[in-house]
């Protein structure tokens, strides 16, 4: 084997660094290193002395000028905050009394220049041969930007808390299984169930059979990687009853993006789905009356525009009736809940001829269906008796005082042909403040109902 000459191996090995000489040094270097970084500070403590000796990092953790030296133990216990004193003092005692030799604590320091750190110490209790305390040593970790953390993240977990709980909305999560695992007090208030008796139960027992495939899809599309959309479903109050909500839902995903639970928002739309049915009934309605309304001025029109009526009396004619529709119109409006008295319903309707008017007559109040079907009677009347529905009569007389009058009515006869509300709606059958109208031989046919109003000449 080829040897190197010894002159060459000393004079190579003369060239290495001896370990014994920098190892206590590398290991002084590496220990500080770690302390500065995790800031860390060492101490040990004489029990029956009562001094500390501590590496420099934990003064300087204290705020305190560095030293070699052992300082009393007092120093250090004076800078712990006067709420957390006797917490730490008590905590360590009880230690002794167990037998325990391990202790751990979180307490806060205020440094000389009045900063305020929080400290995590953890120390061991080194006994004699007699079982007594001899020694207690450890370490000081300054966790003050982690309870900074913890702070601002309790904090924003009780801003979320709160909305949540007072939230109108239903705010809810279940686990992959769909067993609800947090819920907000209004479901109580939209669903009658209390937070707690859902907790643990199936979402399924709340949802309709005939929704649950539905929701089975909805679900499965999230699963596939569907971003989150609203939908509306069905689900089943305490007592049976349905109520419609809108639904916006996500899934929630741990580290590896795995799905693990699934956070949904319900809002309550069940009002605002019944307000919508209401508005497409109006609207149909809406159209109807206007249809009818417009073929009544087609008529009154077609009927006015006769040969030989002047232009003055045909614009005053279908201005009148015009007019009345407009009246007419004011009840349909009101609703049913709306109604005048019947007075000042033939008012409005001869308001044209105030002045040739005298009205007399009981105090009766009418509700909106009769006041909408009489508004409409003298507007219509002209075609009517064309039809044969309607008759004028009269009568005329001297007054004591020697003045001639005359007497002018209309009479409206409601053929057995008429649907049975039109019919019901004359007769008066549903609104009982309006005085039943007296039998007459035309009863036969139908009902007559009349108004007359005197006319001064």
């Amino acid at each position: 084997m080829f040897r190197r000459p010894e002159s060459q191996r000393t004079e190579k090995n003369s060239q290495r660094p001896d370990c014994r000489d920098w190892a206590p040094w590398r290991r002084e270097e590496i220990l500080e290193l770690a302390e500065r970084s995790a800031g860390i500070g060492v101490w040990d403590i004489e029990v029956a002395t009562g001094v500390l000796r501590g590496r420099p990092q934990l003064f300087q953790l204290m705020g305190l000028e560095p030293t070699s030296g052992p300082v009393p133990v007092d120093t250090l216990r004076a800078l712990r905050h006067p709420d957390d004193r006797d917490r730490v003092a008590d905590g360590f005692q009880q230690v002794l009394d167990s037998g325990n030799d391990f202790y751990e604590v979180e307490f806060r320091i205020v440094r000389p220049d009045g900063q305020v750190r929080w400290i995590f110490r953890r120390g061991r209790i080194v006994r004699d041969s007699r079982g007594m305390p001899a020694r207690y040593s450890g370490v000081d970790i300054d966790i003050t930007e982690r309870k900074i953390a913890e702070a601002a993240l309790a904090e924003s977990e009780q801003r979320y808390r709160t909305l949540v709980d007072n939230a109108s909305d239903i705010v809810a999560t279940m686990d992959r299984d769909m067993r609800i695992t947090s819920v907000n007090p209004a479901v109580e208030r939209i669903l009658g169930y209390p937070p707690q008796e859902m907790l643990g139960t199936s979402l399924e027992r709340y949802i309709p059979a005939d929704q649950i495939a539905k929701q089975n899809a909805v679900l499965q599309r999230k699963l596939t990687g569907e971003d989150p959309t609203p939908y509306e479903t069905d689900l089943l109050r305490k007592d049976g009853q349905r109520c419609t909500v809108e639904v916006n839902s996500r899934l929630v995903l741990d580290a590896l993006g795995q799905p693990t639970a699934l956070h949904s928002i319900a809002r309550d739309v069940t009002e605002r789905r019944n307000a919508e049915a209401r508005q497409v009934i109006l609207l149909r309605e809406l159209q109807h009356r206007t249809k009818n309304i417009l073929a009544i001025v087609q008529s009154i029109v077609l009927n006015t525009l006769t040969p030989g009526t002047g232009i003055e009396a045909a614009q005053e004619a279908i201005v009148g009736r015009l007019q009345a529709i407009a009246r007419a119109q004011e009840f349909v409006a009101a609703g049913r809940s709306g109604g005048a008295p019947l007075r000042v319903l033939v008012e409005g309707q001869v308001a044209s001829f105030a002045a040739r008017v005298q009205i007399d007559g009981p105090v009766v109040f009418a509700g909106a269906p009769f006041g909408q079907m009489f508004a409409m009677l003298p507007s219509t009347a002209h075609c009517r008796s064309r039809a044969g529905m309607c008759s004028c009569v009269g009568t005329s007389g001297t007054t004591p005082g020697g003045r001639s009058w005359r007497s002018r009515g209309w009479s409206v006869t409601v053929p057995r042909s008429t649907p049975r509300s039109i019919r019901a709606l004359a007769a008066g059958s549903s609104w009982p403040r309006l005085p039943a109208p007296r039998a007459s031989s035309s009863m036969a046919a139908g009902w007559n109902m009349q108004w007359t109003s005197r006319c001064r000449r």
